[in-house]
């Protein structure tokens, strides 16, 4: 039932509504991993990688239902579409579904990690791994942009294809992504009250990397829809034009990743 209410923010475009559902139930999620299915690995505390699933699955049904009535809509609408240049102005709405999706979840893991702290191992080891810097104090190398475009392209391209292949699966990236963001925030701030001052220091290249993910999501999702109905010879012309939104959404998101990349390495 609540998915349904959820849903229903969506197409009424109430965004802040969206970032809430998000935040709850991914605090939901976190509380039933932590406490209901607590589980360890060679001694590693996994909550943090089960309440990822959790909140993907929870997520799943009002965010894909979503995308699959924007592209019906597309699909019936394409005649009366602006040129190829208002890309984004025709899929904005759910670019900001997402964004909002990705803050509240960032929010849930963040807040979390402050006051249930070790219970997400799995992100800090990821951390530890992809921000060396952060845990060193290793400040910017002349290497440090291919380490940061290497490791968002394996990120953008994983999300393309999950999206492609399997639409949930880009659910799970992103949550995936918004957790390991929301706890290193976390880990970085000196007390719960510095979140918001830290994580304001992260935006300028946080929410085009995050952008950049959500389109690579998008695109798949776009591609796969209309590459089925051309195989199926369902609306063959207008899947034809959609597709080229798809292409277009990959490169331009690609070029937001080098952008943030470019702003990350040098400490802009």
């Amino acid at each position: 039932m609540l998915e349904k209410v959820w849903l229903d923010q969506e197409r009424d475009k109430h965004f802040g509504v969206c970032v809430a559902f998000s935040t709850v139930f991914t605090f939901a999620s976190i509380i039933i991993a932590h406490y209901f299915i607590p589980f360890r690995v060679a001694g590693i505390e996994l909550t943090g990688l089960i309440a990822v699933v959790l909140a993907s699955l929870a997520a799943s049904y009002p965010l894909i239902k979503y995308l699959e009535e924007e592209e019906e809509y597309f699909e019936e609408n394409v005649d009366e579409m602006k040129d190829e240049f208002d890309l984004l102005e025709r899929h904005k709405t759910e670019l900001e579904v997402y964004l909002a999706f990705f803050l509240g979840v960032t929010l849930a893991f963040g807040v979390s990690s402050a006051f249930i702290p070790g219970a997400f191992e799995t992100q800090h080891e990821v951390i530890g791994s992809i921000r060396p810097d952060v845990m060193t104090g290793r400040m910017f190398s002349p290497g440090f942009f291919m380490e940061i475009i290497t490791n968002n392209i394996s990120v953008f391209f994983s999300t393309f294809l999950l999206s492609f292949f399997l639409t949930a699966g880009m659910v799970f990236i992103l949550v995936w992504n918004a957790s390991i963001f929301g706890v290193f925030i976390a880990e970085v701030s000196k007390g719960l009250m510095e979140v918001p001052v830290v994580a304001l220091s992260y935006l300028p290249h946080g929410i085009l990397e995050i952008a950049a993910y959500i389109i690579a999501g998008l695109s798949g999702f776009f591609l796969s829809h209309e590459v089925r109905s051309v195989i199926q010879w369902k609306n063959k012309g207008n899947a034809m034009k959609l597709m080229g939104d798809s292409i277009l959404f990959l490169f331009l998101g690609i070029v937001v990743l080098v952008i943030a990349a470019v702003i990350e390495s040098t400490g802009a």
